[in-house]
């Protein structure tokens, strides 16, 4: 008898022992999303992890678009979680896309997480190279509006291109586009050349973009590496324009060459930007042909609150500006605090600031320290 019973024993002991691991798992998750600083959040309870392998998704150079997404829409139906990329090269089209402006569409609570930036690649197949279109965009973007559309979404830890640099570069579409969302955290990413914007936050609050590093040598003047913008005319291709404005935007730690006409652009048509931390980057405008500016934003444009600190700036061309907050006779500049920023190399000016409106609040305009002082600095108010 005691031969009989314990096969039937031991198999409600491992019954209730896996049960118990996946309650605790689902538990986990549940938990972590409702106490504790939302990017620390990200990291805590992504306890559901899938290779991309699993579905399909491998690195051999050839279109990877469905089966990339297969494993995105199996994250989402379980409540979100972990998509882990394998090395290799993955291709991604809107010829195989579920969305007909955009590759890959991020559904709310899931990482996806690279083999690191040079061994993971996500890149735009050649045949779409001229096309327009968005390689990853969070779902919802284009028909949900304020900041409801997905969040709490984390990229991190691989490489991002259109591809080889092209003399007819696209219209619309960015590498990463964030729209309508709240909570993004990008950081180890690496982009290559882009027609339009590395990332593109339109209408979103708390994001933040860090340790990443920008090689773009794609020369479409017009269009920033990292652009803040409202949901309006001029955001992400599709999106859903409300009018909403971006909030709580943090980009650090980020070593960005561009060929951009304006690498960091903090905002964008007619937008109100709401509090921005713009420390610790490097960057080097790459345009030795035409004039850059390294952080600015649109005259059109009001910034309440920003940190502007501790950036190390190189330019190379004699028309190029390190920090320019321009307004015209309506926007506003408040509670701005621009410290310890190194501004070098071939300019007009290294920081120019000027607001026909009486702007308030400005800390620690003057810099700590000089490098290039054959460039003078023009503060108006």
């Amino acid at each position: 008898m005691m031969c009989k019973k314990l096969p039937v024993f031991f198999l409600m002991v491992v019954c209730i022992f896996t049960l118990g691991i996946s309650f605790a798992s689902a538990s986990d998750f549940s938990i972590s999303k409702l106490s504790g600083n939302k990017h620390d959040v990200l990291h805590k309870g992504r306890n559901f992890v899938v290779k991309a392998a699993t579905f399909g998704a491998i690195g051999n150079g050839t279109d990877q678009t469905r089966a990339i997404q297969s494993a995105l829409n199996y994250l989402e139906r379980v409540g979100g979680g972990k998509l882990v990329l394998g090395k290799g090269t993955f291709l991604l089209s809107i010829a195989k896309s579920i969305h007909n402006k955009a590759c890959i569409i991020i559904p709310a609570g899931v990482t996806i997480e690279g083999s690191g930036m040079g061994a993971t690649i996500l890149k735009r197949i050649s045949s779409e190279r001229k096309q327009n279109g968005i390689l990853l965009v969070n779902k919802g973007y284009d028909t949900k509006g304020e900041y409801t559309a997905a969040g709490n979404i984390t990229l991190r830890d691989f490489t991002i291109t259109d591809g080889d640099v092209t003399s007819k570069p696209r219209t619309y579409g960015d590498l990463i586009a964030l729209g309508h969302t709240d909570n993004v955290l990008v950081e180890r990413v690496q982009s290559l050349n882009h027609d339009q914007h590395f990332v593109d936050i339109c209408g979103s609050r708390n994001v933040t973009v860090r340790d990443s590093i920008s090689n773009n040598l794609q020369h479409t003047y017009g269009t920033a590496t990292i652009q803040i913008d409202r949901a309006k005319n001029l955001g992400i291709w599709g999106l859903l324009l409300d009018g909403t404005n971006p909030q709580n935007v943090t980009i650090e730690n980020n070593k960005i060459t561009s060929m951009s006409e304006m690498v960091l652009q903090l905002g964008h048509d007619q937008s109100t930007v709401e509090n921005l931390n713009i420390v610790s980057n490097v960057i080097t405008g790459a345009n030795i042909a035409k004039g850059q500016t390294a952080i600015g934003k649109d005259v059109d444009t009001s910034i309440l609150t920003a940190n502007i600190k501790n950036n190390q700036i190189k330019l190379n061309n004699a028309g190029s500006i390190g920090i320019n907050l321009v307004t015209d006779a309506i926007n506003r500049l408040d509670n701005i605090s621009i410290s310890g920023n190194v501004i070098t190399g071939k300019m007009r000016t290294d920081t120019f600031i000027d607001s026909g409106v009486a702007s308030t609040g400005f800390e620690d305009v003057l810099y700590s320290l000089y490098v290039d002082l054959s460039s003078a600095m023009r503060v108006l108010y």
